[in-house]
């Protein structure tokens, strides 16, 4: 499979996760009991968001002026989650990648404006991160 299908996997993992406020570990073992096949990519991503959470949200809430994580729609705040934990520790998933991926789980998650939004945020961390696009110098 794909790593936007594993992605997909991993976003339904973590929103069930954020809205029932379970761990991940039994929310893997409901998935493949009733779906089957979990990507390996996807669990990676899945435990690596668990496990970073609070850092995620930390640079989340310094980067989404006027929109604490907490205020966000659990849709938007679990694909921002997953597409920063890439941008921090996928070695292999360029930052622009994450961002693009981001904005069309996005497109098919959420509402209308979620996918300028999300890419927003996202461009903002990764500035935030990185240095600024184009300038030569990192962040």
């Amino acid at each position: 499979m794909s790593r936007r299908t594993a992605r997909k996997q991993a976003f339904f993992i973590l929103y069930q996760s954020d809205v029932t406020g379970s761990p991940a570990e039994p929310l893997i073992g409901r998935w493949r009991a009733y779906r089957g096949e979990l990507e390996d990519y996807a669990e990676r991503v899945v435990r690596g968001v668990e496990r970073e959470r609070e850092r995620l949200d930390a640079v989340l809430d310094g980067v989404s002026e006027g929109w604490p994580v907490w205020r966000m729609s659990a849709v938007d705040r679990t694909i921002l989650r997953l597409a920063l934990y890439e941008m921090l520790h996928v070695q292999d998933v360029p930052p622009e990648v994450a961002v693009n991926e981001a904005v069309e789980l996005a497109k098919g998650f959420s509402g209308e404006e979620a996918p300028s939004f999300v890419g927003g945020v996202l461009r903002g961390a990764e500035d935030k991160i990185f240095g600024k696009v184009g300038d030569g110098e990192p962040g």
